[in-house]
């Protein structure tokens, strides 16, 4: 896996970050790379306003670790806030109620590795989008929400 330059990142170009997700072979645009595993789907609209605040207070905060692998997105219009483990163990160290600290330690089962990929994001250079997607099954009117990459 190449990591491009990118002097917006303030990263050092030739580091591998993850060495567990690589391309084996040429990736097509739009193509699905993979998915975030076990992660907490939070979806109720005063429990996201909370994490965002969370989130904020936490990567402002230059002596503690950021949050980096959430991702938000929409579902049928519903705002979705998706956080992977990794993520999720460090707001749980936060001060936050009682039904957001509830439903962080609840992971959807799904395996993946999504938020292991080494990808560079910023605007000049963007090789991977993340994004929300939603498993449906016809028999169930439930909706599995999941991150993507």
């Amino acid at each position: 896996m190449l990591k491009l330059p990118c002097r917006h990142s303030g990263e050092d170009p030739g580091r591998v970050v993850s060495h567990i997700l690589r391309a084996t072979q040429k990736i097509l645009e739009n193509e699905l790379i993979a998915c975030f595993g076990h992660t907490a789907a939070i979806m109720n609209k005063h429990e996201i306003i909370e994490l965002k605040k969370a989130k904020q207070d936490r990567n402002s905060d230059i002596y503690q670790t950021s949050v980096q692998y959430t991702v938000l997105g929409n579902i049928h219009r519903k705002e979705v806030c998706l956080v992977p483990p990794q993520d999720a163990t460090l707001l749980l160290k936060d001060q936050l109620g009682k039904n957001l600290q509830k439903n962080l330690k609840l992971h959807i089962t799904m395996e993946g590795l999504g938020q292991l990929a080494n990808h560079t994001c910023c605007d000049e250079h963007c090789n991977a989008n993340l994004g929300v997607a939603a498993i449906e099954n016809e028999e169930d009117t439930n909706i599995t929400p999941m991150a993507i990459l």
